[in-house]
């Protein structure tokens, strides 16, 4: 099996009706480094729950699914452990060596979330591989049926030369399936009235965008619009993010949990975005089409929905106000495949960004003097049964 063939398995499709990018049966999320490192950190940090027993499990089942879905019955165990790294690669989640494996042993020398979490965060004083623990499980049960358990037994992310893994057999509960109920009908009429851009072309900024291969180099990561990006699978985001607002439920915690989540996400816009507006990429195919704050909103909004979040668009705006529509976002589509109709809204990820894109584009002085300027709320959603999700904007006064 040449490293082709192995290429080929993992090619990204993307589907223009709804926004949305597949690899190996997957949608997959394209988010940097600064959000995943800030979810990471507030599911983990918060008092009273596992929330590194909720990320681990959740990358357990979605890639022990996902390699699975990309492996053939023909091939031979070598293939197997090659697809699995190239896999982790291909997203763009660092380089990983699996060729110990059978021993216990496996070893990272790059790694997206050390990036991120050095980047954004700061050194840490533990281990911040808790991503990889997960796939590495997932991988072993995809690869030979076991269920196994992973520790990071050292981290760059501490200053040690390479990031290294224990793997422990034993007695555990099952990998548990990625259970879903069949996905909901993507809208098959264009929604709308949206306000449009005369300015910005919305459509070549989305070819664009989604004619770039976003894929690992050969460490594995992604620097691309000045930022470290990924290949997230959305099962993985919607899983932790419903495990964690559903434990704090638990602790009588449901609302902070949802605040936390939109505040990174608030984060996430900012600085996301921020990094694409400062970027070659941003120079070279979208300033020209730039003139004043609003041609900015708009190219963002076009590039968001390159980036496989969803269908979603400008309804209406002014420098103080933005409206926004989503007609098929990942987090609404898969609260509904995973737990069935919500009670309440359910997106935090597209109702923090929308606010802190607001913030960005309109606001004044540095990132952490602009957030909390703007307040944003889902008004509507897909998973409460509606036919899309609706999101108000509004400057805080």
């Amino acid at each position: 099996m040449t490293d082709d063939d192995l290429a080929t398995r993992l090619a990204m499709q993307y589907e223009p009706t709804t926004y949305r990018r597949r690899i190996a049966g997957h949608d997959v999320i394209i988010h940097c480094h600064h959000y995943n490192a800030r979810l990471q950190r507030t599911i983990e940090g918060a008092r009273g729950i596992d929330g590194k027993g909720i990320l681990v499990a959740a990358a357990e089942t979605v890639f022990a699914d996902q390699l699975t879905r990309a492996l053939r019955p023909e091939d031979e165990p070598a293939t197997r452990w090659a697809l699995a790294e190239r896999l982790y690669r291909h997203l763009g989640f660092g380089r990983i060596d699996l060729s110990r494996v059978a021993d216990g042993a496996v070893s990272a020398a790059s790694s997206h979330f050390v990036e991120g979490w050095l980047a954004g965060l700061g050194q840490s004083e533990r281990n911040v591989c808790t991503f990889t623990e997960g796939f590495v499980q997932g991988a072993m049960h995809a690869i030979t049926g076991e269920a196994v358990r992973v520790h990071e037994t050292a981290c760059m992310a501490r200053g040690a030369p390479e990031c290294r893994f224990e793997v422990v057999r034993g007695e555990r509960a099952p990998v548990a399936a990625n259970r879903k109920e069949p996905a909901i009908a993507a809208p098959e009429a264009a929604g709308g009235p949206y306000q449009l851009c005369a300015n910005v072309d919305e459509q070549a900024i989305i070819d664009a965008v989604v004619g770039i291969p976003m894929v690992g180099d050969d460490a594995g990561l992604i620097p691309a619009f000045s930022v470290y990006l990924a290949n997230m699978p959305a099962d993985y985001y919607n899983l932790i993010s419903i495990g964690f607002v559903e434990a704090m439920r638990g602790l009588g915690r449901e609302k902070a949990a949802t605040r936390l989540l939109v505040s990174d996400a608030e984060h996430c816009g900012m600085n996301t975005f921020r990094g694409i507006m400062h970027s070659p990429e941003w120079d070279g195919l979208i300033a020209p089409m730039v003139r004043d704050r609003g041609d900015a909103l708009h190219a963002i909004i076009a590039i968001s929905n390159a980036l496989g979040w969803g269908d979603w668009h400008v309804v209406a705006h002014t420098p103080t106000s933005l409206t926004l529509e989503s007609r098929y976002g990942y987090e609404a589509v898969g609260y509904r495949q995973l737990r069935g109709q919500a009670e309440a809204p359910r997106c935090a990820m597209l109702t923090g960004v929308a606010a802190g894109v607001m913030e960005l584009v309109y606001g004044e002085g540095t990132i952490e003097e602009r957030y909390g300027t703007f307040v944003a709320e889902e008004r509507r959603c897909v998973a409460c049964g509606e036919g899309s999700c609706n999101f108000a904007v509004s400057r805080v006064e």
